[in-house]
């Protein structure tokens, strides 16, 4: 009971820290963000991610899959006019592992096993699209927080950690800075490798995803055939639960084929663009 106590400042902490965050601006309906070079602690970070991804999948070593891979995605960057920026795409061998993470610096990791669920080069587009559609939109960037916010961070701490060793009357002690922040980053699923995007970001990026494939030889078409797929394929979509971050298939396909055929003014090409 009394670590129960310790613990409600907390939760109250935690149900309130979020209004002291900065908040990110929306992308102008019908427009491309445009992109800044990644910082060098952006990189590191990307590049960090990315050592610890090795320590348990091995790139993948068929080059043509790699080499389409980075094909489709140029084409991508190209039409979205940020191929002068650098990226850093890598192909991790897990056919068991249905994945593509776009990170912070400019970093996309893909799991093997997407290759082998799309059925051609115009799904894998619409994927690859998407994800990075979240790095221009700036979703992916790490969490900031206020001033307001860090003096809360230091204060709870403190609190917390009072709080804590008179419950357990001196048994239990917790030192350090920053370890709040960390917990906050964890339990609120902002982890890079975990982080789930909400309704809304996941439909601005699908919008900016498809003004890009509008400008490619891929159909937008085919993004929706693919999530049909997976809704209608229950051994597929068990192995996309984790791509689909927590948006269901049928929900995705809807909101998809709601930018498709009443798309935003001056976006009605999308709707035109026939299928390959």
């Amino acid at each position: 009971m009394q670590y129960c106590l310790a613990a409600i400042p907390v939760v109250v902490f935690f149900l309130t820290i979020n209004a002291c965050t900065v908040k990110r601006a929306p992308v102008l309906a019908g427009t491309i963000p445009k992109l800044a070079a990644p910082s060098p602690g952006s990189e590191a970070f990307g590049e960090d991610l990315f050592q610890e991804l090795c320590v348990d999948y091995d790139l993948d070593s068929d080059n043509q899959k790699r080499d389409k891979l980075v094909e489709v995605f140029n084409q991508l960057t190209k039409a979205a006019e940020v191929d002068h920026l650098p990226w850093h795409i890598y192909l991790f061998n897990a056919p068991e592992t249905v994945d593509i993470r776009a990170v912070n610096g400019n970093y996309i990791f893909v799991w093997s096993g997407v290759l082998d669920a799309v059925e051609n080069d115009d799904e894998l587009a619409g994927l690859l699209a998407c994800e990075l559609s979240h790095t221009l939109a700036h979703q992916n960037d790490p969490v900031e927080f206020t001033i307001t916010s860090d003096v809360l961070f230091n204060v709870m701490e403190l609190a917390t950690s009072l709080g804590i060793m008179v419950a357990s009357q001196g048994a239990v002690v917790i030192g350090g800075q920053g370890w709040m922040k960390w917990a906050y980053v964890e339990l609120a699923d902002l982890d890079p490798l975990d982080f789930e995007y909400s309704e809304e970001h996941e439909r601005e990026a699908a919008e900016i995803a498809l003004l890009i494939i509008s400008r490619t030889q891929y159909p937008p078409q085919a993004l929706i055939n693919f999530w049909k797929r997976v809704a209608g394929d229950e051994a597929l979509h068990a192995k996309f639960e984790r791509f689909s971050r927590g948006l269901s298939p049928q929900d995705r396909v809807a909101m998809i084929e709601k930018l498709i055929f009443k798309p935003p003014e001056g976006n009605n090409q999308l709707a035109k663009k026939p299928e390959q």
